[in-house]
């Protein structure tokens, strides 16, 4: 094997501006703006200017860019750089640069403060007239300057060599009081501020503190606190850069015994800092012009063709947008070097990585959760995509199972920029994940190398064209052709039904599901050939009474609560309701399409519960309580495990009698949850919590760890005496609540909380 040619990646340096050099985002024109203020003399001091923006803004850059103006306002030719017809109308200008977050761990930041401000006294040369004036017997402020002097050299770690004056000890006796933080504050007051005035002489004394919303909330109020009660002098003139919303988190904290918190948080900001301005937000035009400026070692054409998707990947923030460059160099050098990069292409890859720094966590996880299914995996991304791109009615038919994603803008924005390639392929996506070269592609009429033939031999996965009859009430007719209908949703009877379209989707629980019973494993998926329309909303208790000829429920007054699940039916009961359901309407079920009602099918079942991609819950994989009916959501004493431990019994083949429910541990109205995003991702209401629901199947432990080979049929042999259950109810918590979770009961069976909901397949 040849040896490979190295290749060096190159970033974008991360680094603030400093010095000459032009800057982006008309920084200059801000700092210039700020530089004319502050050296005005017409603008009174002392002075506090706040500038806000998010970390990453580029806050540091703008202060050290007005820090460079009024260090130096003359260019090399010797005109003045931001007033090259006024300068001499502005006075001089020493600054003095406090890292906040540098000296976070000072026990009292001001010290910190008055230290820098003293170095940069040093720096300047001001300390050898300083130490002129000391020796003076003459001098009055004597005593004054010695003490301030010697207390920073004694008490507070000293200011080094450059200070240490030979000064007669009994001369300074009196700085006794020094030893202590709040005695040196009370002496050193008037000190500083003739120390201050003598530097600067008619000048301006500015003070750019930086980073102090990376501060700790009481080292922020230190720095605030010191800028109002100790430099509060004329002459001063302070400019902080940090993020206004973090600062006044700081202070409410801080305060919050005190109950100084939202408006008054707000207030006590605006008694410190007189001016305030916001970094205005970046246009994507003005970083596009910064990403064409950059060194096409570091931004190529290839980036420069996704640059909208980078940029929205990074929120259009200049530090995340270096970020978001410098890790995708990195990794494409790195699937260089290791001879990854083969056979993928450049403008998938790069999508791909601006997707990745804009998904949420709960994206990536359930991205990771298919990698048993490489194909699921890959149509997840590009049904993403089409949910951004699509035409109305493609996003119409994919949006469901993005709900959970809807409120990522930054996702949003991403997908709506990135376009994958005919080359973008399971496996090419398999290899962009696991850093692997995609192998190549077989040759036609050549036969599969043994690694390729092993995994298609292996793969987890069901198809269900037809399906045979197994019951002579409630018979599964053979299922042929596709619904034709352009809406999702229509109505027959009474009973709203939901389209749920052909397809693969992930059926079943990881082995290492940590919720999942034994009994609901191994995952697998399943391919539906035809489209079917499942019940929007569990039966109610006024659509039975109409089975029932407006009649009383045997069992349950419906009058009672017309709008909630019926209950105390039986899986008899239920088929029967669907033999008569399809001879009293039978006609409009043959306009719609020649369709027949019944039970659904267990796979039938969790498909519309959980989408395509295997959601854990009907709205994704986060457990929401106030999504659905559920222990899991009420406060007080539901017996969460009774329940569990009656199907427990049952799946062992002992029977138990039920005891009623009180009224408030029972049944809410159908689609109570469905404004708070409770439905699944085809628009079905209440597929978890509430009651249990009937499936058409016997239920099968052994043919459902089998189900892993190619199959014609659905249908489970009668192995036990129980109907699946699917769903869980108001009695249980989240691990019953599933999509995923199987139970069963015998079918004679009328419980309090169990009921059904039915749907409509080709005839």
């Amino acid at each position: 094997m040849p040896k490979r040619k190295y290749q060096t990646p190159e970033v974008l340096h991360d680094a603030p501006l400093a010095g000459n050099k032009r800057a982006d985002f008309y920084f200059d024109d801000f700092a210039a703006t700020f530089a004319r203020l502050i050296a005005s003399p017409t603008t009174d001091t002392p002075l506090a200017i706040g500038i806000n923006g998010a970390w990453g803004s580029g806050k540091t850059s703008l202060l050290l860019r007005i820090k460079d103006m009024l260090d130096n306002p003359l260019d090399e030719k010797g005109a003045h750089r931001f007033a090259a017809d006024e300068e001499n109308k502005f006075r001089q200008c020493k600054t003095v640069w406090f890292d906040a977050w540098k000296y976070n761990d000072e026990d009292e930041l001001l010290v910190a403060l008055v230290r820098v401000i003293l170095q940069a006294m040093q720096k300047d040369g001001f300390i050898n007239k300083v130490k002129a004036w000391l020796e003076d017997p003459k001098q009055k402020t004597y005593d004054v300057f010695g003490m301030l002097i010697n207390a920073f050299q004694v008490s507070f770690g000293g200011l080094g060599a450059e200070f240490k004056f030979q000064l007669d000890p009994k001369k300074y006796e009196q700085i006794s009081p020094f030893e202590k933080y709040t005695a040196f504050f009370d002496y050193f007051d008037d000190a500083l501020g003739l120390l201050l005035k003598a530097w600067c002489d008619k000048g301006t004394l500015v003070i750019i503190i930086d980073d102090l919303d990376r501060c700790l909330p009481a080292k922020t109020v230190q720095t605030l606190e010191a800028i109002k009660l100790f430099l509060d002098k004329s002459g001063c003139v302070f400019v902080l850069g940090a993020d206004t919303r973090i600062v006044r988190a700081a202070v409410e904290t801080h305060y919050k015994n005190e109950s100084i918190i939202g408006e008054g948080a707000k207030d006590y900001l605006e008694k410190i800092i007189q001016l305030r301005f916001d970094l205005p937000p970046i246009f994507e035009k003005a970083m596009e012009n910064f990403l064409k400026t950059q060194d096409k070692t570091k931004v190529d054409d290839a980036m420069l063709k996704r640059w909208q998707a980078l940029v929205a990947a990074a929120e259009v923030n200049p530090r995340r947008v270096k970020n978001v460059i410098n890790d995708l160099n990195l990794q494409w050098f790195m699937a260089i070097n290791s001879g990854q990069a083969e056979g993928v292409n450049r403008d998938d890859f790069i999508c791909w990585q601006a997707l990745l720094r804009a998904a949420p966590e709960s994206f990536i996880r359930q991205i990771n959760e298919l990698s048993e299914f490489p194909d699921i995996r890959h149509d997840f991304i590009l049904k993403a995509v089409k949910w951004q791109q699509g035409t109305e009615e493609e996003k119409k038919e994919v949006e469901g199972q993005y709900t959970a994603y809807k409120d990522f803008s930054r996702l949003r924005k991403v997908l709506k920029q990135v376009e994958f390639s005919s080359d973008f392929t399971p496996e090419t996506l398999n290899a962009m994940i696991y850093m692997t070269a995609p192998r190549p592609k077989p040759e036609p009429g050549k036969p599969l190398v043994e690694e390729q033939a092993e995994e298609i031999k292996q793969e987890k996965r069901v198809v269900i064209g037809t399906v045979t009859e197994y019951d002579q009430v409630l018979p599964l007719r053979p299922v042929i052709g596709t619904i034709r209908n352009e809406e999702n949703e229509f109505e027959i009877g009474g009973i709203r039904f939901m389209r749920v379209p052909k397809g693969r989707f992930v059926m079943g629980s990881k082995d290492d599901n940590e919720l999942a019973a034994d009994w609901e494993k191994p995952q697998h998926t399943v391919e539906l050939t035809y489209d079917y329309w499942m019940a929007k909303f569990i039966l109610t208790n006024e659509q039975y009474a109409e089975f029932l000829g407006k009649k009383k429920h045997p069992v349950s007054d419906w009058q009672k609560k017309k709008d909630h699940p019926v209950v105390y039916v039986s899986w008899n009961d239920a088929v029967k309701f669907c033999a008569w359901f399809n001879e009293t309407y039978q006609a409009e079920l043959k306009d719609a399409g020649n369709l027949s009602l019944r039970l659904p099918t267990e796979v039938e079942w969790e498909k519309a519960a959980r989408g395509a991609y295997g959601n854990e819950w009907p709205w994704g994989n986060e457990f929401d309580p106030n999504k659905c009916n559920s222990s899991s959501g009420r406060k007080g004493g539901l017996n969460r495990n009774r329940l569990h431990s009656e199907l427990l019994q049952r799946l062992k083949g002992v029977a138990k009698e039920e005891d009623k429910l009180t009224e408030d541990e029972g049944t809410t109205r159908v689609g109570a949850y469905s404004k708070v995003g409770g439905d699944s991702p085809y628009g079905c209401a209440d597929m978890v919590g509430n009651v249990w629901e009937w499936c058409n199947d016997w239920f099968s432990e052994i043919e459902y760890k089998n189900r892993t080979a190619m199959v014609s049929n659905l249908v489970a042999s009668q192995t036990s005496s129980g109907r699946v259950l699917r769903g869980g109810s108001f009695y249980n918590d989240r691990i019953f609540a599933r999509c995923a979770y199987r139970s069963n009961t015998s079918p004679d069976y009328r419980l309090d909380y169990v009921g059904f909901r039915v749907c409509l397949v080709p005839f």
